[in-house]
């Protein structure tokens, strides 16, 4: 990268402080920020160390349709780390989020090495260069060890090399090589390969040559996939043609429901917090408008109008793109600045919304790095882990409250502990002293949702529980009524009763 002395000071800061911000969400970021992410790589990875029977696994362990690289390296990781005695399942996912924040790290300072010399002003370079790291959402995600995020980070990286002006002769083929291996993590992917492809054709003209090898090299990549599938799996099969078939032609999958076209429209908006997805939104209009032929463009549309035509949409299926937020919000603003600083009341008004973006951003990456992924159900678990492993535990808990078991029949293996038993109650009227157990610790958990709207939440301290954490801490919970990043009346929330204290109690009116 080629800055004056005052830009290297600047970039040597901005990425310190990301590689601070980005461990410390690592670290605390705990769980899963959706069930694939656990179910379908850490779990699968179970079946290969032999802590997870095949019987117990996701539905799409027997349909064979997701790829098998990604929980090969997971097993092969924690493998490594049971080797060196570290077997702690909340240590061993940490360097999960660790290993894949420090891939995000290098992965995101090389495609900048690459793009930045686009914007020839400073003080636009620093804005590049703090967006690329510190968009409040992108650390939180580049901390998943999900097959998401290594797609969207394995072709941020084919892009770097791309925009590489060296290594003309080995290129095409490392290009495929990255490019395969963004495939598979995730299928979808394709969709971002297919509009990277058109570009490189009908607008950057590229050579046949090096077209024919770039696939070349991805077929390779491709044929090696199968066979680690055909390992994994015990039996030959080919998944990319089995996800196709199950959930594309729908011949043996579940129905997940389905959303309206305009769903990612709204997500791009409401995601990043209203503020900053207009931002996002405006850039976009800029840059279509402006610059129609613009690369990370020509990836990003086929991309989203593919998902949008599919029926099932989850915003996470947005994330392999979002590495490319940064580089599309400061191309649109280093055109605009011409225009704003000819115009003095507009100059004033970028003021206010650089203040305001400022503050948002901050605000949401002190909130992201703090808590536990998604509802936090794992920061539930991680307690009781620390304050009661080893002793005899009797877990209660309403519908859809259990962390170990949030969806009836699919528990998470890996974290359980040991022998617990379990009773479920419908709501906390069925709360009474013939569930608790006298030589245990009763553990009663519940979603805010039954302490709001439930008139027998008074059981709670009839039977001596007494509040000791839950999933989201309370000033995130009152911070979120604003960011509305998640449902509040899902939180968990954790109750204890001390072992031998008197199970007489009131009768509940």
């Amino acid at each position: 990268m080629k800055f004056s002395i005052a830009t290297i000071k600047s970039y040597t800061v901005i990425f310190g402080i990301a590689a601070i911000v980005y461990i410390t969400t690592a670290y605390n970021s705990l769980g899963y920020y959706q069930a694939d992410e656990h179910y379908q790589i850490v779990e699968f990875a179970g079946s290969k160390l032999r802590s997870t029977p095949p019987y117990a696994l996701a539905w799409e362990y027997t349909a064979m349709i997701r790829p098998a690289l990604q929980p090969t390296i997971c097993a092969g990781i924690l493998k490594g780390l049971s080797s060196l005695t570290i077997t702690d399942p909340y240590s061993q996912s940490f360097v999960l989020r660790l290993v894949t924040a420090i891939l995000a790290l290098l992965i995101i300072h090389l495609f900048i090495s690459q793009t930045e010399r686009q914007f020839e002003n400073k003080q636009i370079k620093i804005a590049y260069y703090l967006l690329s790291y510190l968009l409040w959402f992108i650390p939180v995600i580049s901390v998943r060890f999900s097959s998401e995020t290594w797609s969207g980070l394995t072709f941020l990286l084919a892009l770097a090399i791309f925009l590489n002006p060296k290594h003309e002769s080995t290129k095409p083929y490392i290009l495929g090589i990255i490019l395969g291996f963004s495939f598979l993590f995730r299928f979808q992917a394709a969709l971002l390969i297919v509009g990277f492809g058109l570009w490189m054709l009908m607008v950057n003209r590229t050579k046949f040559t090096f077209i024919t090898k770039m696939i070349f090299a991805f077929i390779v990549v491709i044929a090696m996939g199968f066979l680690v599938d055909s390992w994994f799996y015990g039996q030959w099969v080919f998944t990319p043609w089995n996800y196709f078939y199950t959930t594309v032609l729908k011949v043996g999958a579940p129905d997940f429901g389905s959303s309206p076209w305009y769903y990612y429209l709204e997500k791009l908006i409401q995601f990043p917090s209203v503020f900053i997805g207009i931002l996002l939104f405006i850039a976009f209009a800029v840059l279509v408008i402006r610059t129609p032929k613009n690369i990370y463009l020509w990836c990003i549309v086929p991309f989203i109008v593919a998902h949008s035509i599919i029926p099932h949409k989850e915003e996470r299926f947005l994330f392999p793109i979002i590495y490319l937020f940064p580089v599309i919000m400061i191309s649109a603003y280093a055109w605009c600045i011409g225009i704003i600083k000819r115009n003095k009341v507009i100059a004033i008004f970028k003021f206010i919304v650089v203040f305001l973006f400022v503050m948002v951003n901050s605000i949401g990456i002190v909130a992201m790095s703090q808590k536990a992924a998604g509802i936090g159900r794992m920061a539930i678990t991680k307690y009781i882990h620390d304050n009661y492993k080893g002793h005899a535990m009797n877990l209660i808990y309403c519908n859809w409250s259990n962390p170990y078991d949030p969806w009836y029949g699919l528990p998470v293996r890996f974290y359980l502990d040991g022998k617990m038993s379990t009773h479920h109650i419908g709501d906390l009227c069925q709360l009474n002293d013939s569930l608790l157990q006298p030589n245990a610790d009763n553990i009663l958990i519940i979603r805010k949702q039954d302490l709001d709207y439930n008139d027998c939440k008074k059981a709670i301290e009839t039977n001596h529980f007494v509040f000791k954490i839950q999933s989201i801490p309370a000033w995130e919970e009152w911070l979120n009524k604003r960011y509305k990043g998640f449902d509040n009346n899902s939180i968990l929330v954790l109750y204890h009763r001390e072992v031998g204290k008197s199970m007489a109690s009131p009768n509940i009116n």
